[in-house]
């Protein structure tokens, strides 16, 4: 019994001052990154910041991931016309590279203003069986509250689900509008603004017209 409450009190160290700060990444070497993003329809997807894997390079045993949250925006990926004459498919490559670029621009302008708000600390080791390197020890994580206070919490990884509220155009109606991430109590939300979701839904119902 006692053994069971001391863990539970190890695993769990919730806001407050005792709390440690974020780690220092700014000597890390960023070794991995990509779009934190969530998929409006088969041809529209908000990309609402990136997530950026660093390592150390005194400590190539030592990995944070880090959470960035950006202004929010919309890729829309040119729809493909169904026929296989050779002018049509020209087109549609034409369109994708296009649609790419103008992302890709876009993407570097927003991305050049972005904050952190989630950290995940751990550990590697080399596995002796397999030769793989596998997670030493608990993951150290770190979220930024709504109110600006962080959470941190040992043992624990950031859960992520999407977040929904009623459409402005149908009450009844729920619209994934973001991503919810939460650590042991503490919730962050990233998101996009309903009216752009909504805008681009009919810009995609007039272009099928």
């Amino acid at each position: 019994m006692f053994l069971t409450l001391a863990l539970s009190l190890v695993l769990e160290i919730v806001g407050g001052p005792l709390a440690n700060s974020p780690p220092d990444i700014k000597n890390l070497t960023p070794v991995l990154s990509k779009e934190l993003e969530f998929r409006i329809d088969d041809y529209k997807t908000a990309l609402v910041g990136r997530i950026v894997v660093y390592q150390n390079p005194d400590d190539p045993n030592e990995f944070v991931r880090v959470y960035y949250r950006q202004v929010a925006i919309i890729s829309e990926r040119a729809q493909e016309k169904n026929s296989s004459d050779a002018v049509n498919r020209n087109t549609n490559l034409s369109n994708l590279n296009y649609h790419l670029k103008e992302e890709s621009e876009t993407l570097g302008r927003v991305q050049q203003a972005t904050d952190a708000f989630a950290y995940v600390q751990w550990r590697t080791i080399k596995d002796p069986r397999t030769g793989q390197d596998i997670r030493d020890g608990f993951f150290r994580s770190w979220l930024l509250e709504q109110n600006g206070n962080w959470t941190f919490a040992y043992g624990y990884n950031p859960d992520t689900s999407p977040f929904s509220e009623p459409s402005k155009d149908n009450p009844k109606k729920r619209i994934n509008v973001g991503i919810q991430f939460t650590l042991i109590g503490a919730v962050h939300i990233v998101r996009i603004d309903q009216d752009d979701i909504l805008v681009s839904v009919e810009e995609a119902a007039d272009e099928k017209k």
